[in-house]
């Protein structure tokens, strides 16, 4: 049986269907001007402009949508009539004649006995044709952003009493308001800012005894706001992961049971050909597989690892068998001195003056109907010599010769002549035992001062000794000759390229003078930075520009943005994030 409601106020009633009727008519406006932009060829900067708008009104809807299903739950949907929801869909799907005040909202009924749906997520699911995780979504994003927080939370705002000169809850704010807010506003994505209050809210536990819960919680919030505002939405759940590892150091830790129960390799299960497989290792054990990954799959690195049994096929060479990819096969021919392609030539240069190949191992043989050829004088092409596997694969071919290197005892390769190491910053005080400050590893990680004096007598562990203010004190063993020396200090200084938001590691990077060398800029540490490929041409096309401020390189300038304060990359030093980093300051 069907019940209908008791009638709101008529004020209140008026003031929904105004509500309304202008939501209306905005869906049809908004309607209106994409067609008109169809027939439109647009510019770049209008469609720039057109862009912006669009997000704008995405954001806008995209809030709005939390705050209704909001009070949509709240009110159980799900019991309502299923007659009246299907009237009202019909005028949503063509909301002209609510546009037009010809139509109103229909009178609410609700089921009395079994409701039409299990849940909101169900009723939105049918009558809005979106996905579960759609519904979930909204409904985790309502209730983080939305909904009031509960009366006893670390996360909770305090609102200032001014009668009593006390903090005291405001018991209808949302429970994480800065990121609420920043959703109400439009200045950052909706969807980002509900992920990120769902990371802070599983952080709960961790804060939960620390006597500055609450303080702490709205440093975290303020800062994961701001990043979700002025970054994209990778660096701000990097920084979500930062606060986590800061947290998993100097909250409620996590037991060693706890830890060793959920470390492991885990099968699941076999998908579309493949086997799938889950790792959760501890910080070493990741450590060590990263600088394994980086030393395979460098792109500056000519060496690369013999191909496994499920790559052989990609590249036979005609009798069954499979060289290693990417490498040229001696086929007894020499081709250097190879002409130029005729692309790469001036029309009208003399044969005489065309460039000519100077390749060591010449043009690689090519496989044709089962036929190795080498054609003496061919030119040479890109295509002919680049490894068709991705990191991934080429990552996963270096385990796979690791393990089976080690089976059969002929040990592990070595990758450009080097074996892998791990690189790990540590302050001199933790080395020496007088304090049990973490080091930081190469790829952002920590890892314990125990650990790291259990390891420093290992050669396979670089260990870099840093003072007080963070200058190299010591390089450890291997510093060969004075220029590995520098590369090798920058880089671990940096530990990836210094442009914020870049998240190239150092050893794929190159070493810049900040201040050019033409221009009397010394080649040393202190004038040194590691910066990727694509920014370091930036760099010199003058799009970026670079400062060392107390020996550490900052971004002071990038094109097309203000100038605001000098920024490091911390994605690549998570440590400065959760001790307070402020950026220094200009002096001139």
């Amino acid at each position: 049986m069907d019940t209908p409601s008791l009638t709101a106020s008529p004020t209140k009633q008026a003031a929904t269907d105004t509500a309304v009727r202008h939501l209306a008519t905005a869906v049809l406006q908004l309607r209106a001007a994409g067609a008109d932009l169809e027939s439109l060829d647009l510019d770049v900067a209008s469609a720039a402009v057109v862009l912006g708008l669009l997000e704008q009104g995405n954001r806008a809807i995209a809030y709005r949508q939390l705050q209704t299903v909001f009070v949509a739950d709240a009110n159980q949907i799900h019991r309502l009539d299923p007659q009246t929801a299907t009237d009202i869909d019909a005028l949503a799907a063509d909301p002209q004649a609510l546009a037009e005040g010809t139509a109103r909202v229909p009178v609410e009924r609700m089921c009395s006995g079994m409701s039409p749906h299990r849940n909101t997520a169900s009723w939105m699911q049918a009558h809005l044709h979106i996905s579960a995780t759609e519904a979930r979504r909204r409904l985790n994003g309502s209730r983080l952003l939305v909904a009031p927080a509960p009366t006893s939370t670390p996360t909770q705002v305090l609102a200032a009493d001014t009668a009593t000169g006390t903090d005291t809850p405001d018991p209808m704010a949302p429970r994480f308001p800065v990121l609420a807010k920043a959703a109400a506003d439009g200045t950052a994505d909706v969807g980002t800012l509900a992920s990120l209050a769902g990371g802070l809210e599983a952080m709960g536990p961790r804060l939960a005894d620390r006597p500055d819960a609450s303080k702490l919680s709205a440093v975290i919030e303020e800062d994961l706001a701001h990043e979700a505002q002025t970054r994209e939405p990778k660096d701000s759940r990097k920084a979500l992961t930062d606060w986590g590892t800061y947290l998993a150091e100097n909250g409620a830790p996590l037991t060693d049971e706890q830890i060793i129960a959920k470390r492991g390799m885990f099968f699941r299960g076999h998908r579309d050909g493949f086997d799938e497989y889950l790792m959760r290792c501890d910080p070493i054990d990741s450590e060590t597989l990263q600088a394994f990954g980086e030393a395979w799959t460098n792109p500056r690195s000519t060496k690369l690892p013999p191909t496994s049994a499920s790559t052989t096929s990609s590249k036979s060479n005609g009798n069954g068998t499979a060289g290693e990819a990417g490498q040229a096969e001696d086929a007894g021919g020499s081709f250097v001195g190879a002409p130029a392609p005729a692309w790469a030539v001036a029309p009208g240069t003399d044969p005489a003056d065309v460039p000519r190949s100077e390749w060591v191992g010449g043009v690689p043989a090519t496989t044709v109907n089962g036929a190795t050829t080498n054609h003496a004088g061919a030119t040479a092409t890109w295509s002919d010599t680049r490894d068709p596997r991705t990191s991934p694969q080429l990552l996963l071919d270096g385990v796979i010769a690791a393990v089976n290197g080690t089976l059969n005892g002929t040990g592990v390769p070595e990758s450009g002549g080097m074996r892998v190491r791990i690189g790990v910053l540590i302050d001199y005080r933790a080395l020496l035992g007088q304090c049990e400050d973490a080091g930081i590893t190469d790829h952002g990680l920590p890892i314990s001062a125990t650990n790291i004096r259990r390891l420093a007598c290992n050669g396979d562990l670089l260990p870099v000794v840093l003072g007080g203010a963070g200058e190299i004190l010591d390089l450890g063993r291997e510093a060969r000759s004075f220029s590995s020396a520098q590369r090798k200090a920058i880089a671990i200084r940096d530990r990836g390229c210094v442009v914020p938001g870049c998240r190239r590691p150092a050893s794929t990077n190159e070493a810049h003078h900040v201040k050019p060398w033409l221009e009397g800029g010394l080649t040393s540490v202190n004038n040194g930075s590691s910066v990727c490929a694509h920014h370091h041409a930036m760099v010199h096309a003058g799009l970026i520009t670079l400062k060392m401020i107390n020996g550490i390189p900052f971004v002071i300038g990038q094109a097309g943005q203000p100038r605001g304060d000098p920024e490091r990359n911390l994605y690549w030093h998570p440590e400065l994030r959760t001790s307070g980093y402020t950026p220094p300051l200009f002096t001139d």
